[in-house]
């Protein structure tokens, strides 16, 4: 019922969005000019945002929600200590409920339109991070792009959520299944009256930024692509540049950060040649008691067998995303993290601009931002032990994409003002 855009003034612009990863429903307040990010807790009718993102204490300021007489939200009221408070309109949006078939799959979306713009909507499917998530993972970005004008799909994970089908048992190659999940998305859109069929584009963040690139490959269907921290580098490479910039950021000693990058790529060893599986269980057994294992690979981690270690190469880590680079002919946008301890962002950014460049595609914008971790919020060190109190994006994101895409999809408000 609160989710969606509230203005400010001309050109300011806060969200509301939905918000349910690790947890339960929450809200998410979202200043699109200022770039603080809040989850919203609430009490009573009054709804809290602590100093960061998911640190809830103390309450930095309140939002409270104006309502008609049916009960709707007409407009918000945020108020802090010492500041004055306030009001921003609630601004009119159309929500309804979708699915569409992909595969062994139905998948249960949300099609958001922004009232206000002129039809038929240039549109922007977001695509997930990694893990069996939602529609309701996706933060600030939903409401972010329909207060600029864009229509937004989001739906949840095959296997997830509402969506049937199965998730990805490794029955064929990463990430084949959640790039076939998006063209259907895409080709969902192309059916919708609202929708503008030639002005279709993708955002994904982290493994969804990654396949906005596999997807504009595959299909021309697909009018520009925004990656958001998507690795560019063979999927081995980016699992070991991950597993020595996570554990560094987050504290632990070099001799640990340095068994661990053993551990792994000896591990990587035996995935590829299926020799030395009986050293690797008995390292294994022993990492388990380490605090870097747990910290990395959760409890529980690790494989149970040659089998299961050789298909995890098979079916995901031998996965080179570069290749299809030279077949996206689309408008490219690619944003990175200077402190994102996932994706190795320097290296990531030179592959695509090389490639790109080198295919003929003449519309590619890549930015590194300073201080950004890996989903693009201001940091200090982008390990995941200070995620919590983190509370704004890195200076720079919101305006780059919106400033981007106004220059690359025509969008245009109702009445042509």
């Amino acid at each position: 019922m609160f989710a969606g855009n509230y203005e400010i003034s001309p050109g300011h612009v806060v969200g509301i969005d939905l918000y349910a990863e690790g947890g339960p429903f929450s809200l998410v307040y979202s200043d699109y000019r200022s770039g603080a990010i809040r989850r919203l807790t609430q009490t009573g009718d009054v709804f809290e945002a602590g100093p960061g993102f998911a640190t809830a204490k103390p309450t930095d300021f309140t939002v409270r929600f104006v309502r008609d007489g049916g009960g709707l939200p007409t407009a918000l009221v945020v108020e802090a200590v010492r500041k004055r408070a306030i009001t921003a309109r609630r601004i009119g949006i159309t929500s309804t409920e979708v699915t569409f078939q992909s595969g062994d799959a139905t998948l249960a979306g949300t099609l958001v339109v922004p009232e206000g713009w002129k039809a038929p909507h240039p549109a922007i499917v977001l695509l997930h991070g990694s893990g069996r998530l939602t529609r309701y993972s996706f933060g600030p970005y939903p409401h972010f792009f329909t207060s600029i004008g864009l229509a937004v799909l989001i739906f949840d994970k095959r296997g997830t959520g509402a969506s049937t089908g199965r998730f990805f048992d490794r029955t064929t190659p990463y990430p084949n299944v959640f790039a076939d999940d998006a063209i259907e998305a895409v080709r969902f859109l192309r059916t919708r009256s609202e929708i503008d069929s030639g002005r279709i584009g993708l955002w994904g963040v982290s493994e969804g930024g990654m396949l906005t690139t596999q997807v504009a490959a595959r299909t021309k269907d697909v009018a520009f692509i925004i990656n958001s921290s998507g690795f560019m580098v063979p999927l081995s490479q980016q699992v070991m540049f991950n597993i020595e910039a996570s554990l560094k950021a987050d504290g632990f000693s070099q001799q640990d950060v340095t068994e661990a990058v053993t551990f792994e790529t000896f591990a990587m060893r035996v995935m590829q040649t299926g020799e030395g599986w009986n050293e690797y269980n008995e390292a294994q057994t022993k990492a388990r008691q380490t605090k870097w294992f747990t910290a990395y690979f959760g409890e529980g981690g690790g494989f149970s067998s040659l089998a299961s270690l050789r298909r995890q190469w098979d079916y995901v880590y031998k996965f080179d995303p570069l290749p299809s680079l030279n077949a996206v002919g689309c408008p490219v946008l690619a944003v990175f993290g200077s402190l994102d301890t996932s994706t190795p962002a320097e290296t990531s950014a030179d592959n695509m601009r090389r490639i790109l460049a080198m295919s003929g595609n003449k519309s590619v914008t890549v930015r590194i931002f300073k201080s950004a971790n890996h989903p693009l919020m201001e940091a200090r060190t982008g390990g995941s032990a200070e995620m919590p109190g983190l509370g704004r994006m890195a200076p720079g994101v919101f305006d780059t994409i919106r400033s981007w895409l106004t220059r690359t999809v025509k969008i245009e408000r109702a009445g042509g003002t």
